[in-house]
């Protein structure tokens, strides 16, 4: 299934758009987009430690603009955002 993340504040500049579309298994969860962004950088970036620590601190937002955690269910294709930390934090 296609997953939109829409990217805000730093996200979009690392990845240079403001949404990537990515295929995943049925019933992935938000964990596994956060590894699967680490996993890009990893590539684009070979290695980048401050991208992918901010990739690990950011907070996801599902289609209702709420805040979901790592073990939030995706169940069919749906868009969700990824969200920096704001001022340091």
């Amino acid at each position: 299934m296609k997953i939109k993340i829409k990217l805000f504040g730093n996200c979009k500049d690392i990845f240079r758009t403001e949404v990537l579309q990515i295929n995943f298994d049925k019933n992935t969860k938000v964990k596994n987009i956060r590894n699967k962004l680490i996993e890009i950088i990893e590539e684009k970036y070979s290695g980048n430690k401050a991208y992918k620590d901010l990739i690990k601190k950011s907070a996801f937002c599902s289609e209702r603009d709420e805040i979901v955690n790592d073990a939030y269910t995706l169940n069919k294709e749906k868009n969700i955002s990824i969200i920096p930390p704001i001022g340091g934090g």
